[in-house]
């Protein structure tokens, strides 16, 4: 009898009974060890975001700080230096015209003012990027050349006794009054504005810091009472250490943010204000001394200057008026005397008109350029030289508001993330004898 074999191939192959897991997936995390490890990653985790949320925000905050300290706030300040010191150029320029003799002092105003200004514009050049604004100041440097030729023009042809002068001065008082010194207010209101922004940004509440904080800080509370209540300990050393940390933290770098963000805002809202506010009225009172002596060289053209005049001297005494009235403003022991020196100024040029009105320039100019008491000039340079006082003090303010809010931020950014990094390792340490003591 012959047995035959199969062969291998042909055999069934054998199976294995399935087995389940022993345990099924993520079970450590539902136990009480596996719940305490993921407790601690995730006190961690919002230990090193905190860290890096706080860090982020305060660099940048110094960052914008010091952009304004640096670049953006003298670039206004060049532009307003500008916009004065032409304002300046205008009125020295009209005054030593007639002078006649033309006073050596006069013309060295004249001239001090041109060289002010053509610093002022270098100065803005070598900060300012944006084409539209350097476009503009390229149109008031070229501007500015052909107001000098007519000055000089003007000032060659009154030596010589030529009636023609008048004309080319008024041809240049024109060409500042209606081209150089709008395109000069609209790049000091630009450069200013930018300075606002800049300083607005800086004072924002950093709400993504806030929020992570109170979650480390809730998540951590959280995290002490259900440890307490799952391992019969009412105080977990680590944790109390680590919440600690984190509330030195929160003291620490909220304190400075406070006092940062306090700064910021006080160089917003007073110190930059009073700045613009400052160097308007001085500005205004430069052209309301043009117009009063350009009143004396076009005759026949006195009453429009005489209304343009007394809007601008009107203009001045309301504002000085509402900053007088705040009580944050900037120097104001400065220009207390400022609106009785309007007074008097405004009563020299009604002599001045008095005189106008009978023919008597003679008597008019020597009122206009006297430095009586009643005269025009004294008056005016008193008000001047307040307002440029006023002007130094605001500007000073408000780099030391901008300065102060800077510094105050020195360190926190170190200091607030070892506190984090040392609240996490705290917990660790807090957390780790619990972990232990599961097998």
């Amino acid at each position: 009898m012959t047995v035959e074999l199969a062969h291998p191939s042909t055999e069934p192959l054998a199976q294995r009974t399935p087995t389940e897991p022993a345990h099924p997936r993520w079970w450590f995390v539902s136990t009480t060890p596996g719940r305490i490890l993921a407790i601690g990653v995730i006190l961690a985790a919002l230990g090193v975001l905190s860290a890096f949320a706080i860090s982020t925000t305060i660099n940048e905050r110094q960052h914008q700080l010091t952009t304004v300290l640096h670049h953006t706030e003298p670039l206004a300040f060049a532009a307003g230096q500008l916009y004065t010191t032409l304002s300046v150029a205008d009125a020295a320029a009209a005054t030593a015209f007639i002078a006649g003799s033309e006073p050596q002092q006069v013309r060295q105003r004249y001239e001090q003012a041109i060289t002010d200004a053509a610093v002022a514009v270098t100065r803005a050049s070598s900060d300012l990027s944006d084409p539209p604004l350097v476009e503009l100041l390229g149109r008031i440097n070229a501007r500015l050349a052909v107001y000098t030729g007519l000055i000089e023009t003007a000032r060659t042809n009154n030596r010589m006794g030529n009636p023609v002068g008048s004309s080319y001065l008024s041809e240049a008082s024109a060409l500042m009054q209606e081209k150089i010194l709008p395109d000069a207010q609209q790049l000091y209101e630009a450069t200013s504005a930018r300075v606002d922004a800049e300083t607005t940004a800086s004072a924002k509440i950093p709400a993504p810091v806030i929020i992570v904080v109170a979650a480390t800080l809730g998540f951590g509370i959280f995290a002490d009472r259900w440890l307490a209540r799952r391992t019969r300990r009412r105080v977990n050393i680590g944790l109390v250490i680590g919440g600690l940390a984190i509330a030195i933290m929160i003291v620490w770098v909220g304190t400075a943010l406070a006092i940062s963000t306090a700064g910021s805002r006080s160089a917003k809202n007073t110190a930059a204000d009073s700045l613009r506010t400052v160097t308007n009225l001085a500005i205004t009172a430069q052209q309301a001394r043009a117009d009063e002596t350009l009143s004396l060289i076009r005759r026949g053209d006195e009453d429009l200057r005489k209304r343009s005049y007394y809007q601008r001297v009107d203009q001045m005494r309301q504002q000085l008026g509402d900053y007088l009235a705040r009580k944050d403003t900037v120097d104001k022991s400065g220009l207390a005397q400022a609106d009785q020196l309007l007074d008097k100024w405004r009563q020299a040029d009604e002599r001045i008109n008095d005189y106008i009105a009978v023919g008597n320039y003679q008597s008019a100019t020597e009122v206009a350029l006297g430095t009586g008491e009643g005269d025009s000039t004294a008056a005016f340079d008193k008000l001047n030289d307040a307002l440029v006082q006023g002007i130094q003090q605001s500007r000073t303010q408000l780099r030391s508001d901008i300065l102060s809010a800077r510094r105050v931020l020195s360190g926190t950014t170190v200091g607030g993330a070892l506190l984090s990094v040392g609240a996490a390792l705290a917990v660790a340490l807090g957390l780790w004898p619990r972990m232990s003591e599961y097998r």
